[in-house]
């Protein structure tokens, strides 16, 4: 059943995600550097990594994140946009 905790996690995540993304404009950027929600679900996995965290559900959320971000057409950590003078 952890499987299928994982796989519904990822599913209902990814499409949640999907739908906030597409339905804001919420950027975290920083002197040329784009934070993208993908940078923050990896890092979140790497932490949870570390300290041993297995729960499937965890795992499932950041993975529908992760997937939902690095699928778009733009998830460079540069920030390309144009700087308005």
């Amino acid at each position: 059943m952890q499987f299928a905790q994982y796989s519904l996690a990822l599913i209902l995540t990814f499409a949640l995600v999907r739908f906030i993304t597409e339905n804001t404009k919420f950027h975290i950027r920083a002197k040329g550097i784009w934070i993208h929600h993908w940078i923050i679900a990896a890092i979140a996995m790497s932490v949870i990594y570390v300290m041993g965290i297995d729960n499937p559900i965890i795992w499932g959320c950041l993975t529908g994140v992760a997937l939902e971000g690095l699928r778009r057409k733009n998830w460079s950590i540069r920030d390309t946009r144009k700087k308005s003078a």
